[in-house]
């Protein structure tokens, strides 16, 4: 029987075989938990793969944070590779802060904690304050508390291009407060639930963030779907998300398939209409 012929790997140059390795862990991250055990030089490679998205919920938080306290070089080495963080709303006020803190390098925050209950005279503009956000998904009085003091104003402010924000209450007529402070803003989602919200806002909107490419309408009705605002094509209504975590997830690695881009396309074949 004729033996299967094996790519000869250990004869790569070690550079060549980090990249394989970590290309094999971008692609599954399935794949990169295993790897990491296989050997020392594959631990150090693909490590900080495993640490690039993390979606934190209440089963492993705890475990997130003793791993952050038991590595003698935490405090720098989640600064340098967590970058795509989600907090889901089961994390505790107490544990955001403490994560945000070991993770000062995210640029893509997904911070849905409840943190107003326990402490609602305070802001959460502290706990962000020093991140280089380009995206945050965030409830709406969250993101408002962020602006209770008027003469601050963090760097993010003028990097960040993508907000993501959640009404946990039905809101006919909603409103993002201070939203023109953002100089950069170029996609804005509303998480209505429904797809009923009044004219009037969604302009006020639109005229307040001057650089709006794109504003998402997510719709929970039984009849949603995916379509254009006839007033104004860079509004786009798509159905609300199944698995919010999982959206959050797709968006954050940029995939084809995430909000963001499937609103961009519908954007994209409108003006194609238009000019054709």
């Amino acid at each position: 029987m004729a033996t299967q012929n094996q790519f000869p790997l250990n004869e790569l140059p070690i550079e060549l075989q980090r990249e394989v390795f970590i290309l094999a862990a971008y692609r599954d991250r399935g794949s990169a938990i295993r790897l990491v055990h296989v050997a020392r030089r594959f631990h150090h490679w693909i490590s900080p793969r495993l640490y690039d998205i993390v979606t934190l919920g209440s089963s492993d938080t705890d475990l997130f944070l003793r791993t952050v306290q038991s590595r003698p070089d935490a405090d720098t080495f989640f600064t340098n590779h967590v970058k795509r963080l989600c907090l889901s709303v089961s994390v505790t006020p107490r544990n955001a802060e403490h994560i945000l803190s070991a993770c000062n390098g995210v640029n893509d925050l997904a911070f849905w904690v409840d943190y107003l209950t326990t402490s609602p005279n305070r802001s959460i503009g502290p706990l962000l304050s020093s991140l280089p956000l380009n995206r945050l998904s965030v409830e709406v009085r969250h993101f408002g508390s962020i602006f209770r003091d008027p003469d601050i104003r963090y760097t993010w402010f003028d990097t960040l291009t993508h907000l993501d924000i959640i009404f946990w209450h039905h809101e006919l007529s909603p409103s993002i407060p201070h939203i023109e402070k953002l100089s950069s803003l170029t996609h804005l989602a509303m998480r209505l639930r429904h797809n009923q919200a009044s004219e009037n806002s969604l302009m006020a909107i639109l005229s307040a963030a001057r650089k709006l490419k794109i504003l998402i309408i997510y719709d929970e009705s039984d009849s949603a779907e995916e379509a254009i605002w006839a007033t104004d094509s860079r509004v786009v209504f798509l159905p609300y998300p199944f698995e919010v975590v999982h959206d959050w997830e797709s968006q954050a690695m940029d995939e084809e398939s995430c909000s963001w881009k499937r609103a961009e396309e519908l954007v994209r074949r409108k003006a194609s209409e238009q000019q054709g």
